[in-house]
């Protein structure tokens, strides 16, 4: 049976639903699109204006809240001079992370002559606007060993 004003007596199935269909699905794939565009533009948050002394310590201060200090404690693996980091074989940190071994920036370069692999140290992992790195870094006290008992 040929539908209505088709001129050669072919069928027509579904043309309207799949228009509709397309055309909604077509909205959606824009709008999600331009949702993430603007997602990803950037951010207006961190401006500020250059004459005012106040905005900046504001900014300042609020900085210094998002700061995240940890202690570590652990074994140093290697040093890499060259990149400003230490390997560092690191205990369990509870509620943090777990016992593992991984790379970390040093800040303060003049340490890293004071350090040598195979040392325990005792640090300070600084998370912040400045990314992740060590900071506080000593060599641990080393346990004093019990006295025999007789």
């Amino acid at each position: 049976m040929a539908a209505a004003g088709n001129v050669k007596g072919e069928e027509t199935v579904g043309h309207g639903f799949d228009r509709q269909y397309r055309a909604g699905a077509t909205i959606f794939i824009v709008s999600v699109g331009l949702c993430f565009l603007a997602a990803c533009g950037p951010s207006h948050s961190g401006q500020q204006s250059a004459g005012n002394e106040a905005d900046s310590k504001v900014t300042a201060e609020a900085k210094d809240t998002t700061v995240k200090r940890y202690n570590l404690t652990g074994k140093i693996i290697s040093i890499d001079k060259a990149a400003h980091s230490i390997n560092v074989d690191g205990d369990e940190i509870p509620g943090f992370m777990a016992a593992m071994t991984m790379p970390y920036q040093v800040k303060d370069v003049s340490v890293l002559e004071k350090l040598s692999p195979g040392e325990q140290i005792k640090a300070e992992i600084v998370m912040g606007n400045d990314g992740v790195y060590l900071e506080n870094i000593l060599p641990a006290e080393k346990a004093s060993s019990p006295k025999p008992t007789k």
